[in-house]
């Protein structure tokens, strides 16, 4: 083999397998083919998904799937897709253009700034989306929701909640004795 072939293939190896020692998950390319551009996708724990503590930070170019029984925080940072499930009282932080599509437990907070976020919750969940990003929250008992500075929300109370429209925000809720959404602004409740 030429050195620049077996350097490029060394190259190569490091970054697929180089961060196999974050926590042993797997590293492919997604459906995207032979895409350079196209984001790896990871495990967390696992290369592109470090773990420092309890808090897993999904890596630039990363789409990183979230599994239950993990960190109970996870930052998904500009340049990641971050989707999958955690547990009860977990954290997941979507900022700087990140999509993010995730199911959480109860006592859950979540936020979403300047992302694409879909969010399930359980129950007394707080959800935050500012900063123009685009939400759709559908949140359980007890749950406080809230869409500020210039953010698109959808929620959707599956029993009571509270939900916050501000900051030339555009909002919807539904409660679930409506058959439908209903536009609105500054404070409504679901009983």
């Amino acid at each position: 083999m030429s050195r620049p072939a077996l350097i490029h293939t060394f190259t190569a190896s490091l970054l697929l397998f180089g961060s196999a020692g974050c926590g042993g998950g797997t590293t492919t390319p997604t459906d995207a083919g032979d895409d350079a551009s196209a984001p790896l996708v990871s495990t967390c724990p696992g290369p592109g998904c470090a773990v420092t503590g309890t808090i897993a930070v999904c890596s630039v170019g990363f789409a990183c799937n979230i599994t239950p029984g993990g960190s109970q925080d996870f930052q998904c940072g500009a340049g990641t897709t971050c989707t999958g499930m955690c547990g009860n009282s977990c954290d997941i932080e979507c900022t700087g253009g990140a999509t993010c599509e995730v199911a959480t437990g109860d006592s859950t907070s979540s936020s979403c700034d300047d992302s694409m976020c879909t969010i399930t919750t359980g129950d007394s969940a707080t959800y935050d989306c500012t900063n123009g990003a685009e939400c759709q929250v559908t949140a359980g008992e007890g749950s406080s929701l809230s869409c500020d500075t210039g953010s698109t929300c959808t929620f959707v109370c599956t029993s009571t909640c509270s939900a916050q429209c501000r900051g030339d925000s555009t909002c919807t809720i539904q409660c679930p004795s409506d058959t439908m959404a209903q536009d609105f602004t500054g404070e409504v409740s679901c009983e």
